[in-house]
């Protein structure tokens, strides 16, 4: 899978600013069609005030986002997924952007600047893009990571704004690795209460596929 020039490292998903844009375009993948199913709906309220550990997590989630933009553009680029699975892989990539959108406008309006994609460098396991099966299983990975990293956000945010936002989209992380799941012929769902990753636990976990 492609990398970037740039590194991701712990240090820059929690300070304060790092390099970017906050725009990330899709590329020229074939979703216009889902586009539609796909809209962006976070609270329409003024995000207000943010203390310093709900932007520390909007940087940790940037930083998850960009790891699943990466992955998915890859995924749905490899040729290996075809049907059912290369349109959820589709829909994935709408939806992580738009968190990402989201999330970068969190902390433009903070006056910080949000990472992009330019500022990491992705590298993966070996053969995990060898085949659908192998792409399938490590987006059940990411997306145990990314659920347990939103987990861990939504019980420790004070703006509620933020707050609602991240529930939805924690929810629609859920809905990726259940349906991956069963892409891999897994349960859809197992534990009544999924582990919630501490700020440090996410950022040990993004460290494996960023460097």
């Amino acid at each position: 899978m492609r990398g970037v020039e740039s590194s991701l490292t712990r240090s820059q998903l929690l300070s304060s600013s790092a390099r970017g844009s906050a725009a990330l375009l899709l590329g020229a993948t074939a979703i216009g069609a889902l586009a539609g199913s796909a809209q962006a709906a976070p609270p329409p309220a003024a995000l207000g005030n943010l203390a310093a550990g709900d932007l520390a997590y909007a940087r940790l989630l940037i930083g998850v986002e960009l790891l699943a933009i990466d992955f998915y553009t890859n995924a749905v680029a490899s040729r290996h997924l075809r049907a059912g699975t290369l349109a959820d892989a589709r829909l994935a990539l709408i939806n992580e952007n738009e968190h990402y959108t989201f999330l970068a406008y969190v902390l433009t309006a903070a006056a910080q600047t949000p990472l992009s994609a330019a500022d990491v460098n992705f590298s993966y396991p070996s053969g995990s893009n060898y085949s659908a099966a192998s792409v399938v299983g490590l987006a059940v990975t990411l997306e145990a990571i990314s659920l347990g990293s939103y987990l861990g956000a939504a019980g420790n945010l004070s703006n509620p704004v933020l707050a609602s936002a991240v529930a939805q989209i924690t929810a629609n992380e859920a809905q990726h690795l259940s349906a991956f799941s069963l892409r891999g012929r897994q349960p859809a769902f197992h534990d009544a209460f999924p582990t919630a990753l501490t700020i440090a636990e996410a950022s040990d976990a993004l460290d494996a596929y960023t460097s």
